[in-house]
């Protein structure tokens, strides 16, 4: 008999429709200065092997819930007890419907949430663009793509658009292209919506010292937003086969992200920082009690159900105890930085140029709250990025270099504080920078570095 009782998983948990936080939905920007060639996030981003949240696939294993000639696989964590692991499987089974197995699954986001919007600023005019050349074995894939994105409702075709760009193909792994759209011109037209993104380190924070977390991500996530009918139009783009506007919200526009983030904020918003933590369209069900997990996953899974909102199978993995977090590892124990960062930064040849030196610092914002003194270290890297200063890599520069390195083969676990345990306020203080720690003793006695 497992020492861990979930609550019966046919409980019905009564949902009533969550009211908006705003009034009024707008397209919302994530990515705002960017050196995407695009404009914004294209849809590119959306396939990345670093994904933002992934699990531990090591600690899985997949449950088949389809038939022999139609698969259909879910991820859930190995280390669950027999108990666990048939309840997990059964509310799983009883909840197959929030995923999404082709794009033929996906009803859309209840517009009643949101719909994204593209309102043109005053002094903007309409910009046509020319169709460009492609390559003829691109062109039959682009008209490939087309096709799919027609028949499930994705696109309309449009007559004397205004507003028209041009396709962009990206090639992709399995020798494909991923179609993404040129709309450089209209994200320039449109204006900045500053609703906000979650702070990263206040969601992995708030994430950690958790013993069972569930992670999921949503099917073509930005596909699932409808467009505003009015402006459906405005999303136009030219191919030799014909002009096309999208119905759904597509990657590369300029507000897409965070219109998804105000949506999934929507949703969410009586749920997160208790049971639920989201970033765009990833999201996280956390339980401090594992005996609680399947009652948060079943409020989760009633809601989603709720507003239509359908994840991705392939990118979803249940009941786990630990998983990556925007470039952290997460856990009950507390937070790690995830190796394959380290690795990265420790594989880097030495910076000579200034692209290369500002690379090098960018790789170092996921690491730098696991580096003591990170300012003072770097100080003679900095001062290459001065105006005016010469980019010259000198003795204090690799010095700083190796030292950064030498730090990350042995970084600390920042772990959560213990309730009603003193903390202890460390302060460090040089000429260039300023710094703190917060740390408690273990039950050993042991000094560790603390999380708030």
């Amino acid at each position: 008999m497992s020492i861990f009782e979930y609550l019966n998983v046919s409980q019905h948990f009564p949902l009533i429709a969550p009211p908006a936080p705003t009034t009024h939905i707008y397209d919302v920007d994530d990515v705002g200065d960017t050196d995407d060639p695009l404009g914004g996030q294209s849809e590119c981003d959306s396939d990345t092997e670093d994904r933002k949240v992934t699990p531990i696939s090591s600690s899985t294993e997949l449950i088949d819930f389809g038939a022999p000639d139609q698969p259909r696989e879910i991820r859930i964590g190995s280390s669950l007890s027999p108990d666990e692991r048939s309840r997990l499987i059964d509310l799983l089974r009883s909840y197959l419907d929030v995923f999404a197995w082709s794009y033929e699954d996906m009803p859309g986001l209840d517009p009643t949430i949101v719909q994204h919007h593209l309102p043109i600023l005053p002094h903007a005019r309409p910009v046509k663009q020319k169709l460009r050349r492609l390559h003829p074995r691109w062109s039959l894939q682009v008209k490939e793509e087309i096709q799919k994105q027609l028949s499930v409702g994705f696109l309309s075709v449009v007559e004397y658009p205004e507003w028209l760009a041009n396709v962009v193909p990206v090639p992709k792994k399995d020798g494909k292209v991923r179609v993404c759209v040129d709309f450089r011109d209209l994200n320039k037209a449109s204006p900045k919506d500053d609703f906000p993104l979650p702070h990263i380190d206040m969601l992995v924070d708030s994430t950690a010292g958790h013993p069972m977390l569930s992670f999921m991500d949503g099917f073509s996530g930005y596909n699932q937003i409808l467009m505003a009918p009015e402006d459906m139009v405005k999303t136009s783009f030219i191919t030799e086969w014909g002009t096309y506007c999208y119905r759904v919200m597509p990657f590369g526009l300029k507000n897409a992200g965070a219109t998804y983030q105000r949506a999934a904020t929507t949703l969410f918003h009586d749920m997160m920082h208790r049971d639920v933590e989201v970033y765009v369209d990833d999201m996280i069900v956390k339980s401090r009690d594992r005996a609680d997990h399947l009652a948060a996953l079943q409020r989760f899974f009633e809601r989603i159900r709720q507003f239509r909102l359908r994840l991705n199978p392939k990118k979803c993995t249940f009941g786990v105890t630990s998983g990556k977090l925007l470039g952290h590892i997460v856990s009950e124990r507390g937070i790690e930085v995830d190796p394959e960062k380290i690795r990265a930064i420790l594989d880097m040849p030495t910076p000579r140029t200034e692209k290369e030196i500002r690379g090098f610092l960018g790789r170092l914002q996921y690491i730098s709250r696991f580096i003591a003194r990170l300012t003072d270290i770097c100080e003679p890297i900095f001062r290459l990025l001065r105006k005016n200063q010469p980019t010259v890599w000198n003795d204090d520069c690799q010095r700083a270099f190796e030292r950064i390195k030498e730090c990350l083969l042995s970084p600390p676990v920042l772990v959560p504080p213990t309730p009603g345990r003193p903390l202890l306020l460390y302060l460090s203080v040089s000429d260039m920078a300023l710094g703190c720690m917060l740390a408690q003793l273990d039950d050993l006695g042991k000094e560790r570095a603390s999380i708030i």
